[in-house]
């Protein structure tokens, strides 16, 4: 193993020869990580790499990932569960994240926190390679600027830099990059990273944050909100040049008799045979298929629009079953049934709803609070996120429990059925 493990973000470096101050010949790598919590146990959620030099920005990279459990703390971060369902895994990316920051210094806002984030992941993975020593503007902060609260926000006020998409991964990375143009002189030393990857792979999937500024009301949209989350099952570039002009005729969901003529002229052109043509189709619906699944779960929705389109492409198609094919309706908050809480719940003003008020508030219509989730003592799960990952969720999916959201329950207690 190399040094990744032995914490890199701890400021200091085995070999002090190989400490050296910033400098105008050095590439830099302003990262931020969006985190489920703190701990050993906790995951990313979002990354953002914006690698300059000199000041002149070179590239700006960032992702969602499934954290492949509960996503934390929704309200400051700004990330639900849904956003990251269909979201690449972090073993999906390193590859493409050491391509990045490969023999450039990192550089963080509260270092020490985003380094052993990152750290704690690469490590899940067995990977060998040494983070260097990087630099950290909240160190600079606060030696050029005394008095100055720690925030990123702050600092930025501070300098007069705009804030850009605070807790945001890459607006934090943006903003970290500003900052350290204009503090890069306080007297810290740093080290590159040295790391090896695959310089032949593909660069990987990405789901960006600005994918869900917006969500769609009416069903098309929606349809083409999920439809965008379908990774390509090739990376050829004629044939993701043609899957993309197939993406353009089903947004709607169907094929009409004149798209289908224009994917077979453009196919002609572009030199796909009919025979790729078949599998390309099949590959996509496959993909189709597993975007759905990558939270475990199918909904009534995903199943139609799988269906949808498996008959525009004229495919026979299987879907898996799903425990989650429940359709919940306040009928199931009946008298006497045992209801269970899970996620953390926030008001409009972003205030936590204590978990003892929604037990209160359950007890006072006549349901039973229960603790856990098991597969005969709870009916219901109220979740903070429909789309939780957590294991009481997990429970629940397997067990075929409904899951219905905070605000259809305390609709539910407050205005009856």
């Amino acid at each position: 193993m190399g040094r990744l493990i032995k914490g890199p973000w701890a400021f200091g470096a085995t070999d002090d020869q190989d400490l050296v101050p910033p400098s105008d010949d050095l590439e830099y790598v302003a990262f931020d990580v969006e985190t489920t919590g703190f701990n050993k146990n906790d995951r990313i959620v979002e990354i953002a790499l914006v690698t300059f030099k000199n000041g002149e920005l070179l590239e700006e990279w960032s992702t969602l990932l499934n954290p492949q459990r509960d996503v934390g703390k929704s309200n400051i971060h700004g990330i639900t569960a849904s956003m990251v369902s269909t979201a690449p895994l972090f073993e999906e990316v390193v590859n493409d994240i050491f391509r990045i920051i490969n023999g450039r210094v990192l550089v963080a806002h509260q270092f020490s926190f985003d380094a052993r984030m990152l750290a704690q992941e690469l490590n899940r993975l067995d990977v060998d390679g040494d983070l260097g020593k990087g630099f950290c503007t909240l160190i600079a902060s606060r030696n050029l600027l005394p008095g100055t609260a720690d925030s990123l926000a702050a600092t930025c006020e501070a300098l007069e830099i705009a804030s850009l998409d605070a807790h945001s991964a890459l607006g934090d990375a943006r903003m970290t990059m500003q900052i350290f143009q204009k503090l890069s002189d306080d007297g810290q030393e740093v080290i590159p990273v040295t790391v090896n990857y695959d310089k032949s792979s593909n660069p990987a999937r990405v789901l960006q944050r600005a994918a869900f500024k917006k969500v769609p009301d009416d069903a098309l949209e929606r349809i083409k909100a999920f439809t965008k989350k379908v990774p390509f099952p090739t990376s050829d570039e004629k044939h993701v040049a043609y899957l993309l002009l197939l993406n353009m005729a089903k947004q709607d969901l169907v094929i009409s008799k004149e798209e289908e003529a224009e994917l077979n002229h453009w196919a002609e052109d572009l030199g796909v045979s009919s025979t790729q043509v078949q599998t390309l189709h099949q590959g996509y619906l496959d993909s189709f298929i597993q975007a759905a699944l990558r939270d475990g779960v199918i909904t009534l929705q995903e199943r139609e629009m799988i269906e949808l389109v498996a008959k525009a492409l004229h495919l026979p198609v299987e879907i898996p079953d799903s425990p989650q094919l429940i359709q919940v309706n306040e009928d199931s908050l009946s008298v006497g049934k045992r209801v269970c809480f899970t996620g953390e719940a926030f008001g409009f003003s972003g205030s936590t709803i204590q978990r003892s008020d929604l037990e209160a508030l359950a007890a006072k219509v006549g349901l039973h609070p229960v603790k856990d989730v098991t597969k005969k003592g709870c009916d219901i799960l109220v979740a903070a996120d429909e789309a939780t990952m957590s294991g009481k969720a997990k429970k629940a999916k397997e067990w075929g429990i409904p899951v219905i959201s905070v605000e259809k329950f305390v609709t539910y207690c407050t205005f009856g059925k």
